[in-house]
């Protein structure tokens, strides 16, 4: 009977997937507490440096997605499953015909690029998130930043992408995107309309995700490379600057959760700063713990850094010791 209880609380568990591996509280060089701040249930608890620094109480959680929103490292992941193009869908408070999901806040940007598919418009349902039990008001502030994200990422792509997130207590679905009219298929012909919708469905397909990268990252990612970018055009990511004030201590490799920086000591001394672009998560570990304040985090990057691999992010020469730097 025990082993048939659990089954059955694991199949309606809401709470997030978590990856100790990308956790910054999970390290002992940066005191995050983003996902218990978040947490409107007090569900999470904080253990900092232990191999599992976040726990998540299952019966208290609610699954509001709140702190999955909050993790600047991307270690925390809702559970989530998206109909493709059904360009409409409700949280667990609002009742319908269309596609539900258990609270808006769980949503990611691309999990609503799936859910548009060809549609130019989508529309989310919530119910009066102040008196929610699962989640708060602060849902509702949650579901519009990630709609912008997702307007900015389809803006790449030569689309205008309109979501509208209204308080409603019904929504039905509206005409699914893959349902093709004969209409459709006398204006553009069967190829094009599949192109149109595959074109923003193709990098979201799974398979190639990289496990010791966060899942949403890696979307987001190919997302943008799907769009065909001009090497200086501009995309929405964040990366690491590191400015002269570098001592070549090792703190900021330390806490990089993905791996994205490394540092390199060559055979003629120079120390190396190198950064992989594509593994950043722009969660700011790095800058928060330099000890001398040499990195910021620039949120101007063009397609050709973010895509041309790993580069110098800085290089000290090795005749040019500063104070306080740190020998070979």
């Amino acid at each position: 009977m025990d082993n048939l209880l659990d089954l059955i609380f694991k199949a309606t568990s809401v709470e997030p997937r978590y990856d100790e591996d990308l956790c910054l509280a999970a390290g002992k060089s940066v005191a995050c507490t983003s996902c218990r701040d978040a947490c409107p249930h007090d569900a999470i608890t904080i253990r900092h440096g232990s191999a599992k620094a976040v726990e998540i109480d299952s019966v208290d959680c609610s699954g509001c997605g709140l702190c999955v929103q909050a993790c600047p490292s991307q270690a925390l992941e809702g559970r989530v499953s998206i109909e493709r193009g059904a360009a409409s869908l409700r949280c667990s408070q609002v009742s319908g015909s269309a596609a539900s999901v258990h609270c808006l806040g769980r949503l990611q940007p691309s999990d609503l690029l799936r859910l548009a598919g060809s549609e130019d418009s989508v529309r989310l349902a919530r119910g009066d998130c102040g008196s929610c039990p699962v989640g708060t008001a602060a849902v509702a502030e949650a579901s519009l930043a990630v709609r912008d994200q997702a307007v900015e990422l389809a803006r790449l792509h030569g689309r205008s992408l309109d979501i509208e997130v209204v308080e409603r207590d019904r929504l039905e679905q509206t005409r699914n995107a893959d349902a093709v009219s004969r209409r459709e298929l006398l204006r553009g012909g069967w190829r094009s309309l599949r192109v149109r919708t595959g074109d923003m469905l193709a990098p979201l397909d799974p398979g190639d995700d990289v496990a010791s990268l966060p899942a949403e990252m890696q979307r987001r990612y190919r997302v943008i490379a799907a769009a065909a970018p001009q090497q200086e055009d501009p995309v929405p990511w964040s990366l690491p600057r590191v400015s002269d004030e570098c001592i070549m201590c090792p703190a900021c490799v330390k806490a990089c959760p993905t791996g994205a920086l490394e540092r390199v000591f060559e055979a003629d001394g120079d120390g190396v700063l190198k950064l992989q672009p594509d593994r950043c998560v722009g969660c700011e570990a790095c800058m928060s713990v330099c000890p001398v304040g040499a990195v910021s985090m620039e949120e101007s990057v063009s397609w050709s850094e973010l895509s041309g691999g790993q580069q110098e992010a800085y290089r000290r020469d090795a005749g040019r010791e500063r104070p306080g730097s740190v020998p070979r």
